[in-house]
């Protein structure tokens, strides 16, 4: 992350401290991610900590970097933009040390409490009254700046690489983890600092799930959905391949999931529930019939937000998500959906919210994919 970029947050961070009367910030994280929950700490340093680790923040400007691992000390030291940055053997007590001689008392926000313990929680009531603060960083993150959507268009385009190279080595006899080890390693290849990946390949798959050895016989439906991350930033992909001569029904199924997929688009613009888009899919593949396959367990959401400091519009567009989608929100619409006739198969891709609409991300086509041999 350019240095520039920091101080434009540490700016605006005190600006919102001031405002909500707080006294200062603790931004903390416990080393572990997800796609569906928002990496605070990763956020505002730009470094994605790998154990217990929290930024102190006073409203005069001050900021150091509290971290249990010596490794992470000197990595962050020479790369993070947080120079400040102290080892602590007690943990808790490294926070409140440096709460005394920031003097940051009273009222102080804290960014990432779900992810907080009790006993470092308690140790930081001795000092000051803890307020929840994860609004502040979201408010802050919640349009991205140019440098982000430079980001975000370049990890798209990594994810395209990723899936050539799922298309190309799709073949009879290769294992599930072979196909995603060629993945891998050229998204890896391409700048991904980080990947996340799942392959099933069935004649009638049920969901999702981790690569495995099985191995791809002609006849398998392979369902994808990946993504890279890359200054934490992620974009995802869905896509379904199948390997041989797909037969009319397959088609006409997949076909219905393109279809809810494009409408879902039409959904998509500055101001409009995000609820839009989840009923759009969900009446298109109603009315072919399957609606009681609408709902868990045969689909669990049509769509999430995506983004290191904030995953607005949530990790889950479904019916009821009545969040107003903003402009420079990056979001996945998929319709992934199990048919009785076909198991379950991938549809969707994702997208920038633009200031009048959308900007499709991926490059590759919403279709479904074959391989005759």
């Amino acid at each position: 992350m350019p240095d520039s970029a920091f101080s434009i947050r540490l700016e605006k961070t005190i600006g919102l401290l001031k405002q909500h009367k707080l006294g200062g910030l603790i931004i903390f994280s416990d080393g572990s991610s997800s796609i569906l929950r928002p990496a605070y700490l990763h956020y505002f340093t730009g470094i994605r900590p790998i154990g217990k680790s929290a930024a102190v923040i006073s409203t005069n400007g001050r900021v150091a970097l509290v971290v249990e691992r010596k490794s992470e000390a000197n990595y962050n030291s020479a790369q993070g933009s947080i120079k400040d940055v102290r080892l602590a053997d007690n943990f808790p007590e490294g926070i409140l040390n440096v709460l005394r001689e920031f003097d940051v008392e009273n009222r102080i926000g804290i960014a990432g409490t779900d992810e907080m313990t009790a006993d470092i929680y308690d140790v930081i009531t001795r000092m000051a009254v803890p307020q929840p603060a994860n609004s502040i960083i979201e408010t802050i993150a919640a349009e991205k700046n140019e440098h982000e959507l430079q980001v975000v268009r370049e990890t798209a385009r990594i994810a395209d690489t990723g899936f050539k190279a799922i298309l190309d080595n799709t073949r009879p006899g290769i294992k599930e983890y072979e196909l995603a080890a060629e993945a891998g390693y050229a998204m890896r290849a391409a700048g991904a600092e980080d990947i996340f990946l799942l392959i099933s390949s069935e004649r009638h798959n049920q969901a999702l799930h981790r690569p495995l050895e099985k191995r791809l016989e002609r006849g398998d439906i392979i369902i994808v959905e990946m993504a890279p991350f890359v200054e934490g930033q992620c974009v995802q992909v869905c896509r379904t391949i199948f390997l041989g001569k797909p037969d009319s029904v397959l088609k006409e199924k997949y076909e219905l999931l393109v279809h809810a997929f494009l409408e879902s688009l039409k959904q998509i613009k500055p101001g409009l529930p995000a609820y839009a888009m989840s009923r759009v899919m969900n009446k298109i593949i109603s009315e072919a019939g399957y609606g009681e396959y609408c709902r868990p367990p045969h689909m669990r959401a049509r769509g999430h937000g995506f983004g290191v400091g904030s995953i607005s519009p949530g990790p889950v567009i479904a019916d009821d998500t009545g969040v107003l989608l903003q402009r420079h929100q990056v979001l996945i619409s998929h319709p992934n959906q199990y048919f009785p006739e076909t198991g379950y198969l991938a549809c969707g891709e994702t997208v920038l919210v633009t200031g009048n609409g959308y900007e499709r991300l991926i490059n590759s086509e919403t279709k479904l994919y074959i391989r005759e041999s």
